[in-house]
């Protein structure tokens, strides 16, 4: 109970201050949507040209972005075809069995052709298979689109993270040393390698965003999406988002509804995002997981909380807490991870990402069981 009292206070602060992708600090802060940054409007993968600028120009260290920064670079090579990229290699060290690992994490191609002034065709090539190509065509009233093809459903907050309990889960199952339950997701269904195939709409008309979507219901996507099934899974997103001089706030809830012969599973609720003087940021999220499991179902619930200061351009601490409870009505069996560390934007595509992270599970099983992160970021 204390774990909702902590992120609805977090959410409910941020209306209070109200009334008082890119990443979604750099949305929250600069008061853009999604679609003002990437190619897809949902947010995720390719930059457009105003995202591209902004990540070469506003986020680096000044001083050494100077020295070497490309002159009249763009990643367009032409009026109708542009690439991007992002490549991320990870060095972890386990508290618990003192191992340690590099990973190459991410390595995705993007491209996208423009066939007129409406319509393009996208596609996002990842290392290890996974994929999202999609036709989208900007058509609809209200700065609408129509999307087709396979990509990630929209919902909650669109982190780069998918280790995060509201994304993929964690990457590493020995983290928790096999204590999460048999039976139950570690994770919604929005991590690495879990795009769908399906349709969706989406407008943002004035201050608002919203988003629908029917999908198959079988992330992974490709060859399997040939076999039909009787059921069809339905994800819907909407946002604020309100600007000030000083104070940019946003909120807004999300609903994946996911039938099958097994049952149905879903996924519902809140995120919200504040942003203080351009420099002090806080997202939070709360999503209740309904599960079918045994006889019958069961309901979990997650948190997301992150808070990052910009102490000075191209360096954020950040502050993350996270909490996993796969059954609320169950005592024990929880989940949490502390987050401390900082995102250092050294020079233009280039980020450096030092992590360390408590991890706890209740009742308390494993002791010293903390991870180091260093990430290293590559972009285009």
């Amino acid at each position: 109970m204390n774990h909702i009292r902590i992120t609805m206070f977090f959410l409910l602060s941020a209306a209070l201050v109200h009334t008082a992708s890119a990443l979604p600090r750099f949305a929250i802060r600069t008061g853009a949507k999604c679609q003002s940054c990437h190619v897809n409007p949902t947010g995720k993968g390719m930059r457009n040209a105003f995202g591209f600028n902004f990540g070469s120009e506003e986020l680096p260290i000044p001083t050494f972005k100077e020295a070497t920064d490309l002159e009249d670079f763009s990643p367009s090579l032409t009026q109708f075809f542009s690439i991007g990229a992002d490549y991320r290699t990870l060095f972890f060290y386990n508290q618990a069995d003192k191992t340690s690992s590099f990973f190459q994490m991410q390595g995705n191609l993007y491209f996208n052709l423009r066939l007129n002034k409406k319509v393009s065709v996208y596609v996002d090539k990842e290392l290890y298979g996974s994929f999202e190509a999609f036709g989208l065509a900007r058509i609809l009233p209200l700065d609408g689109y129509l999307k087709l093809g396979q990509f990630m459903p929209a919902y909650g907050t669109k982190v780069d993270d998918h280790n995060l309990f509201i994304r993929g889960g964690p990457y590493d199952p020995r983290i928790f040393g096999g204590e999460f339950p048999v039976g139950y997701p570690i994770g919604l269904n929005f991590g690495a390698g879990m795009e769908d195939d399906g349709i969706e709409i989406g407008f943002a008309p004035s201050i608002f965003s919203l988003e629908a979507g029917v999908f198959n219901g079988r992330p992974g996507g490709g060859l399997i999406g040939a076999n039909a099934t009787r059921f069809k899974t339905i994800s819907l997103r909407g946002d604020a988002t309100i600007k000030t001089e000083d104070i940019n706030f946003s909120i807004g809830g999300s609903l994946y509804n996911h039938p099958s012969t097994s049952g149905t599973q879903t996924f519902y609720g809140a995120f919200g995002a504040v942003s203080l003087f351009k420099n002090l940021t806080l997202n939070s999220e709360v999503d209740f997981v309904k599960t079918p499991f045994g006889a019958a179902d069961s309901t979990g619930i997650m948190y997301y909380n992150e808070l990052n200061y910009l102490l000075v351009t191209g360096i954020d601490l950040k502050l993350g807490y996270e909490f996993y409870d796969p059954n609320k009505d169950v005592k024990n069996g929880a989940f949490s991870v502390i987050t401390l560390g900082a995102e250092v934007f050294p020079l233009s595509g280039v980020e450096v990402r030092p992590l360390y992270q408590i991890n706890m599970e209740s009742p308390k099983e494993i002791s010293n069981n903390n991870t180091f992160l260093l990430l290293f970021h590559f972009y285009l």
